[in-house]
């Protein structure tokens, strides 16, 4: 039970601050084309990463010494290619939206 305690303060925090953003963005904060940018920053940053073997845990990296793996790191190609399509979709969306206005 006192290890609810965090975990709920923590979601209480995520929760808030997002629709204090929310609020404050008037709505554009979920808005198509700024998925879209987060998911193609994401996509760019995974699959850069993975393809030049850049380790993006933080544990790896300490535990090895390094953040360079001199492999292809697949899983991070993985969440870049899944992030590419969804930025693909958003992409669509958005544009799609700023025509019909």
């Amino acid at each position: 039970m006192e290890a609810v305690i965090p975990l709920l303060a923590i979601v209480t925090l995520v929760v808030s601050w997002n629709v204090f953003l929310y609020k404050r963005s008037a709505g554009r904060a979920w808005s198509p084309l700024w998925m879209a940018f987060s998911a193609t920053a994401a996509a760019a940053l995974f699959l850069i990463a993975g393809l030049l073997g850049y380790t993006l845990s933080r544990h790896t990296r300490f535990v090895d010494g390094t953040a360079w793996t001199g492999t292809v790191i697949w899983w991070q190609v993985a969440v870049g290619a899944i992030a590419a399509t969804a930025a693909v979709y958003f992409w669509r969306a958005g544009l799609r939206s700023i025509r019909s206005s």
